[in-house]
């Protein structure tokens, strides 16, 4: 996976809603991680994904520590009056076209990267582009979701699989 495309640490944040002092990862502004492999919903993001959850008083080590959490953006600026640092989802996309944009470009980093198959393709950029809906991206100009297009690197291997559907090995003998 190309560094570029994540977060260096020098521009990490801290983890919002942290309380205490706790060994904890290097995160970006939004507080999700920076180590790892940076799925579509932490490149695009409409919450801050964690891979822990803090818990106190009588929850507290009930084994759900390492559960995780969904902490979801605000969806516009006067919803994030409660003191919020991280930008709300109106603030962050200003229109489904620029939303969708950056989740096909996550996604086919992820198959260029080889850590999405092609045939997922599909289903998570729909999953994605509902998420942002339910989540207040503004809707599509039409209000119909474009339609799902395979990246070029989908598109050639299964032009490439077309050419030869029999499973002869190319041996004419």
């Amino acid at each position: 996976m190309a560094a570029h495309r994540g977060v260096h640490p020098h521009q990490a944040g801290t983890v919002l809603l942290m309380g205490g002092e706790h060994d904890q990862s290097q995160t970006d502004s939004d507080g999700n991680d920076i180590a790892g492999v940076r799925l579509p919903d932490v490149t695009v993001p409409l919450a801050t994904y964690t891979g822990w959850a803090l818990r106190r008083g009588a929850q507290a080590n009930d084994g759900c520590e390492a559960a995780g959490q969904f902490i979801p953006f605000a969806r516009t600026l006067a919803d994030r009056a409660n003191g919020d640092p991280r930008p709300s989802v109106a603030e962050r996309y200003k229109t489904f076209g620029d939303y969708h944009r950056k989740i096909v470009r996550a996604v086919e980093e992820m198959v260029e990267d080889r850590l999405l198959l092609c045939e997922d393709v599909e289903a998570q950029l729909t999953r994605l582009m509902q998420a942002g809906l339910a989540r207040g991206v503004p809707g599509p100009e039409g209000g119909i979701l474009p339609a799902v297009q395979l990246p070029k690197q989908c598109r050639d291997k299964k032009d490439h699989h077309d050419e030869d559907d029999d499973d002869d090995d190319d041996d004419d003998d």
